[in-house]
């Protein structure tokens, strides 16, 4: 055994998973940097992609433990799979890799995703086929009153105005003004945007009255009107219609939900490849980063819902143009997509899948927004960036901790990394030796790029190990509140227990400290 395991190497390994795929070609391998990667295609034109190194991994056996950012996606946008089958095959490929052991071969994942995939579009069939028979005696009018698809503002108005049975004159118009908020108008009044200068474009509706009673509502998914109503007695206003799962996301106005993006990830960015004007940061590019401050300890202390709805006000004042948030819960996630201001402004959102994990009581992570504009790639990678021999340590301790890198053109030639992190707090054990291990993993690991760090850093001015690794690199390394002003002057303190009542209840030493930072590192590149 031992000794065809030393003469098969891994290119060896992967020719032979053609034997379980329809064609020889669906088996792709293409040189990618210092890897290889390599697309596997499967049944109803999805893939499962990765990348191997073929020097360090040439005789070893072909486990996910000896694979890189290996993931499951669509091969094109021909892929026949609704949204709940492709939602439900990346869920339980998901859950395959969690609960695998290292030494699991890639042909079984391979073989388990083609059974999966084979019993679900199966019993999606037959449910079809069970439904189209029990509805041939039905009325095309009753098919359409018990489908569940939420109709549109403008399918609403066309009802009312050519539903001899609704009286006009009673019927109340809810939008929303950008700037001042909901108004109300009559029906009869009401002036669509191509109609009059002053005319309300119909994505800004939010409601509909008829007698006083709301009838359809677009933000609670409400439609007693025409009968596709989607709540139920249990509905949440929190509550998140769409299946997420870690990944981009966009707001589609004609859907009215968020979508998944098709996005590459770090490792297959080629930077022979320019920048598009999508995918590159504004001239004038304004930044926030803010850590909502999960509610899982003192949570009837801290008036968790006020401080929500304060940083999501506070946010629709600014619109940034990235927004950097850490101790996103699932709760928050929730109320931030059903924002109109996020939905209408064409906001781009990096998911954490710690942020939605369900196996997990107390879940959060990190977002990252872009207005107007998305990244050309990203990974969402461990905190820890050691060397390869220091992994297994990471991996058994099970770190929630993780970064968002985001890769973004400063013009067409040129790119920026930016780095949503969020290093331990003084709660964590050994939080300081934790801090200064990450740091300058990052500063090592990414010293050939231009890169900004953003977030919570967890550390003040006065904390002596953090300062001198900064110290350090202060000739690569620019923190850039300390380049505009004078710490004696202006402190700059985030966190401020004098002054913010939530940083008071969860502090120890009731110290003001400057916890939230950017750091900047740019070559000299950027002419």
């Amino acid at each position: 055994m031992d000794d065809n395991n030393t003469t098969t190497t891994i290119t060896d390994q992967l020719n032979s998973l053609r034997s379980i795929l329809r064609s020889d070609d669906h088996l792709q391998i293409q040189p990618s940097g210092d890897f290889e990667q390599v697309r596997i295609k499967l049944d109803y034109d999805i893939q499962i992609s990765f990348f191997f190194d073929s020097l360090t991994n040439l005789n070893k056996p072909l486990t996910i433990n000896n694979l890189h950012d290996l993931r499951l996606n669509k091969s094109s946008n021909k892929c026949p799979l609704n949204n709940e089958q492709w939602t439900n095959i990346r869920k339980y490929f998901d859950e395959l890799i969690q609960q695998s052991n290292e030494s699991m071969l890639l042909q079984s994942i391979i073989e388990l995703i083609q059974d999966n995939l084979l019993k679900n579009i199966t019993k999606n069939s037959k449910s079809k086929h069970k439904t189209k028979k029990s509805t041939e005696t039905t009325s095309s009018e009753d098919i359409s009153t018990m489908t569940n698809k939420f109709r549109g503002s403008d399918l609403i108005f066309n009802r009312i105005l050519h539903d001899k049975t609704i009286d006009r004159s009673q019927v109340i118009i809810g939008y929303e003004d950008r700037f001042t908020g909901i108004h109300e108008i009559p029906f009869n009044e009401f002036k669509k945007v191509h109609e009059h200068e002053y005319g309300v474009p119909m994505h800004r509706i939010r409601y509909y009255k008829i007698n006083g009673q709301i009838v359809w509502d677009r933000t609670k998914r409400l439609d007693i009107l025409t009968g596709s109503d989607q709540l139920n007695e249990t509905f949440n206003d929190t509550e998140q219609t769409p299946t997420l799962v870690q990944g981009l996301y966009r707001f589609d106005q004609s859907l009215q939900q968020w979508i998944e993006c098709p996005h590459i990830s770090l490792t297959s960015d080629d930077s022979k490849i320019l920048s598009t004007n999508e995918t590159c940061l504004p001239e004038r590019c304004h930044f926030v980063t803010w850590n909502t401050l999960f509610d899982y300890y003192q949570s009837t202390l801290i008036y968790s819902s006020q401080r929500y709805r304060s940083i999501l006000d506070t946010l629709k004042s600014l619109l940034p143009d990235i927004i950097c948030l850490q101790e996103v819960t699932i709760d928050f996630l929730n109320l931030l997509l059903n924002e109109i201001w996020l939905q209408e402004n064409n906001y781009y959102i990096i998911i954490m899948k710690s942020i939605i994990d369900n196996d997990k009581r107390k879940a959060y992570g990190q977002l990252m927004m872009m207005k107007n504009f998305r990244p050309r790639s990203f990974s969402i990678c461990p905190l820890d960036l050691s060397d390869d021999h220091d992994r297994a340590t990471i991996t058994k301790q099970k770190s929630t901790k993780g970064l968002i890198i985001a890769r973004f053109g400063l013009n067409p030639k040129i790119t920026i990394d930016l780095v949503n992190l969020h290093l331990h707090s003084d709660l964590s054990p050994n939080s300081s030796e934790k801090r200064c291990q990450a740091l300058e993993n990052l500063f090592k690991k990414m010293k050939t790029y231009n890169y900004m760090l953003i977030g919570d850093f967890n550390f003040g001015d006065n904390h002596l190990k953090e300062q001198n690794i900064l110290a350090t690199y202060e000739n690569e390394v620019h923190d850039l509140w300390k380049d505009i002003y004078h710490l004696d002057q202006n402190p700059g303190f985030t966190f401020d227990p004098s002054t913010n009542i939530c940083a008071r209840i969860t502090s120890n030493s009731k110290t003001s400290r400057r916890l939230d930072r950017y750091l900047l590192h740019t070559l000299d590149n950027l002419s």
